[in-house]
């Protein structure tokens, strides 16, 4: 369990098949009382660009990141 103040980073392949629906699961985290969270494309060109993302099997990289 995740402290008061505390931080939490994932980042995985965060497929529907693998994990489902990432955006209820973020509302639902949201209830459950932390903050700021939300779902970071790192396919974007901010940390690479899709075509490096495919090119590398990493289509679909997404970060997780929360606040409690």
């Amino acid at each position: 369990m995740l402290k008061k103040g505390g931080t939490f980073a994932i980042h995985d392949i965060m497929s529907q098949a693998r994990y489902g629906d990432m955006d209820a699961f973020v509302k639902k985290l949201k209830a459950e009382g932390y903050e700021e969270v939300k779902l970071v494309d790192t396919t974007d060109g901010t940390f690479m660009g899709s075509k490096e993302a495919s090119w590398l099997g990493l289509a679909g990289s997404t970060l997780l990141i929360g606040k409690k």
